[in-house]
């Protein structure tokens, strides 16, 4: 598949989002509404945290909705995406064409890595005009940290499409895994109020390494998270090689 025909593939996938409400509403709306509540009911309240001195709760929201954003778009956008187009026949149809089906998985996958960004660009920025929270500490690493993310939730969204029968099913499963992995991953309640074994076990997830590499580029008392990182790197590996393994021994395909 030449460039250009690929570029075609891109913007199709995307106007449809453009055409389907309820997912871009699902995708976008929904997370950047939980922040602006927390930013008008906590927004000006001082953190209470000795490595975040003098910084407010409207300051800390970016990483929390640089983790939602992520997470839910990855893993509902991918994972029912995914899952709506191996129901219409749409993925056997590509197994046919130039490119087969790695190109409109590249095209969809981009397209969400693209409502992923544009989510964090208009919450921050509605941040920046009500609240005029701080810039991140380390700009730099928010490209590279926010793809590495992207492809882990994007591969579980895949491996969620994989396991379901149906976009529903895939709702559910997508459901089971995103507000566990959201409620223990640090960027909605603070860690240090849950029980030591709740603690442990958030620690063990891959929401709280996605907000450590997220606080790391936003706080500047952050140390480097070189374990995170790999630890994101690694899963997302494993639950690619997952999908891919579970699509090959799906005979509807």
């Amino acid at each position: 598949m030449n460039a250009r025909a690929f570029w075609l593939l891109v913007r199709n996938q995307g106007l449809g989002f453009v055409r389907e409400p309820a997912a871009a509403v699902f995708n976008l709306a929904i997370p950047f509404f939980i922040i602006l509540v927390q930013a008008f009911a906590f927004g000006n309240d001082a953190i209470r945290q000795d490595d975040l001195p003098g910084y407010t709760g409207a300051d800390v929201l970016p990483v929390g909705a640089a983790v939602i954003f992520v997470m839910i778009i990855g893993v509902f956008g991918m994972g029912v995406g995914l899952s709506s187009m191996a129901e219409s026949r749409t993925l056997s149809v590509f197994r046919l064409r130039p490119g087969g089906v790695g190109s409109i998985l590249s095209a969809y996958g981009l397209v969400l890595v693209a409502l992923i960004v544009g989510g964090l660009v208009l919450s921050t920025g509605v941040l920046a005009l009500g609240w005029h929270i701080r810039a991140p500490a380390r700009p730099l690493t928010l490209v590279p940290f926010t793809l590495v993310g992207c492809g882990l939730f994007l591969a579980v969204g895949a491996f969620v499409a994989a396991v379901s029968s149906s976009p529903r099913a895939a709702q559910g499963i997508a459901s089971a895994i995103f507000f566990p992995l959201l409620f223990l991953s640090g960027a909605m309640f603070p860690l240090d109020d849950f029980p030591a074994a709740l603690r442990y076990l958030a620690q063990a997830l891959p929401g709280y390494h996605l907000n450590e590499t997220f606080a790391y580029s936003w706080f500047r008392a952050q140390d480097a998270p070189w374990v995170s990182l790999g630890y994101i790197a690694g899963l997302g590996c494993v639950a690619t090689w997952a999908a891919l393994a579970r699509f090959r021994r799906r005979e509807d395909l």
